[in-house]
Parts: C-alpha cells; structure tokens; sequence
C-alpha cells in the first residue's frame, strides 16, 4: 500500500535523520514527503534547499520523478 506523509524531522528515522540535507535553514527545521509502500521508504524529500536552488529544475526536480 503507497502511503504519503508530511513530517517534520522529530518524526523521522534514526537511519533517515542520518542521510537527509543539511541545507537552508538546517535538516532540523525541513519539511519531508515521505513516500512508502509496505512499510519501505521509497522516496524522502526535503524542502532543506539554498534558496537560489529552490526550483523544479533543480533540488525540487525528484518530485516529478515521485509522482
């Protein structure tokens, strides 16, 4: 079963804090899409992005690889 979630990074894994951005303001206060099926992370995007990077064409561009 595909399941998305909005989270914040308290919510995350240990695994998943681990391997996330540090950029922008700082991993801690992202946003994340997490996309799972069956339990497995499929994908985890981060709107911890520079701010001239944050386009689709650039750090936003997996999302269109996501849906």
């Amino acid at each position: 079963m595909l399941k998305v979630e909005l989270l914040r990074y308290e919510n995350l894994t240990e695994e998943e804090r681990e391997i996330v951005p540090n950029n922008g303001h700082g991993k801690e206060y992202a946003n994340y899409v997490k996309v799972s099926d069956g339990g497995r992370t499929i994908a985890l995007l981060s709107d911890a992005v520079e701010p001239e990077d944050a386009t689709f064409r650039r750090d936003f561009r997996i999302v269109a690889d996501v849906i």
